[in-house]
């Protein structure tokens, strides 16, 4: 059952072609963009790590980002454990960040979509991504990999 572990199994990045792209976060999950999305087939083990980047510009400090995963393009949650706080800048730290979770339980041979949620603590912040011109912003990418069977010493999943 761990035959496609480390397959990537779905792949999504928007912004080497576009124009730079800004989302304003709120103070609610929301999908920041419809295309933010990654479609795959579960594997045999029924487990799967989703990742998004994108670039996160705090705009002012003590604003907390958080990400959570959709299962709709209008943002509907897959369960408390998947909205997850991703960072608290002190300062207004700019910076291109990275998220990942580990989905279990899932249906093998079933196809699912999921898209990225986000919001912010206090208003004014911002999600940026691509460009065609300098000083672009990083691509958005959202990326799920296929993970082992859960197998004691190798493999645990809690």
């Amino acid at each position: 059952n761990s035959a496609y572990a480390g397959m990537i199994l779905g792949y999504r990045m928007i912004g080497e072609d576009a124009a730079h792209d800004t989302y304003t976060l709120t103070t609610s999950f929301a999908v920041p963009d419809s295309a933010m999305t990654v479609r795959f087939v579960a594997p045999r083990s029924g487990v799967v790590e989703v990742m998004i980047q994108i670039y996160h510009n705090s705009s002012t400090s003590n604003r907390i980002l958080s990400f959570g995963l959709s299962d709709n393009a209008t943002y509907n949650s897959i369960g408390d454990s998947y909205e997850q706080t991703n960072n608290y800048p002190d300062e207004t730290n700019d910076q291109l960040v990275q998220h990942y979770w580990v989905v279990t339980g899932l249906t093998a041979g079933t196809t699912y979509n999921y898209w990225l949620g986000a919001k912010v603590s206090l208003t004014t912040a911002y999600l940026n991504w691509g460009g065609t011109q300098a000083g672009r912003f990083g691509d958005f990418i959202m990326k799920v990999t296929a993970l082992p069977t859960a197998t004691s010493d190798f493999a645990e999943y809690d």
